[in-house]
């Protein structure tokens, strides 16, 4: 597809779409809600590098022969999309941790966290957990080795170039380096569940305990 991106059949009612990078997906998924196939789509699901695309199959069908004629979709600039702010305590259990394998203090690892504004890219192993790209570099540490089998609600956590916040209730191996005290983004019972989405950013500030 246009040199950059390939199109592979992913069930009956499914089109997975693999791009260059996750810049990319953006701009897939943006034109695939607004394009005019967008009201007949089930779902459309941005990954690392992919978009999911569930729909009938002659949707599908009439969805790739456009994608094969489509130029490249333009990107989103980086100041693009709405910011959740987020308030942070940053007291979590790997912050100790990831000051030793950063080789900064407690002040800088906040000072590093919050002073990036991150980008969900996709949305991850359970619902409402999102990956936030923006960590900087020097920040940025691997998963654990050995998940934890649940994790608080509300944990801010990091792992490489991604940060988000735990919805609660799940197994995870994320860095976790302190708690939101903000209003929860994700509430299964409340419509839309979730109040952030792939494209939004997000700002962490930090607060006293």
């Amino acid at each position: 597809m246009n040199g950059t991106r390939r199109l592979r059949p992913a069930g009956e009612r499914g089109l997975l779409i693999e791009t260059p990078d996750d810049e990319d997906v953006h701009a897939l998924a943006t034109w695939l809600r607004a394009g005019t196939h967008g009201h007949r789509l089930v779902e459309i699901v941005p990954g690392p590098a992919t978009v999911l695309v569930v729909g009938e199959p002659g949707t599908l069908a009439d969805l790739a022969r456009e994608l094969e004629r489509t130029a490249p979709f333009a990107r989103a600039p980086e100041d693009a999309g709405p910011v959740t702010e987020v308030k942070v305590v940053y007291d979590g259990v790997d912050l100790d941790a990831v000051c030793a394998h950063s080789g900064l203090t407690r002040r800088e690892v906040v000072e590093q966290h919050t002073g990036a504004l991150s980008r969900v890219d996709y949305f991850g192993f359970s619902p409402g957990v999102w990956y936030a790209n923006g960590v900087p570099g020097v920040l940025r540490v691997p998963r654990m080795d050995t998940p934890r089998t649940r994790v608080p609600e509300g944990a801010v956590a990091i792992a490489n170039e991604y940060t988000s916040i735990y919805p609660g209730g799940t197994p995870g191996g994320w860095r976790i380096i302190g708690r939101s005290v903000s209003p929860s983004l994700w509430d299964p019972e409340r419509t839309p569940p979730n109040l952030i989405d792939v494209g939004d950013r997000v700002r962490f500030v930090a607060v006293a305990p």
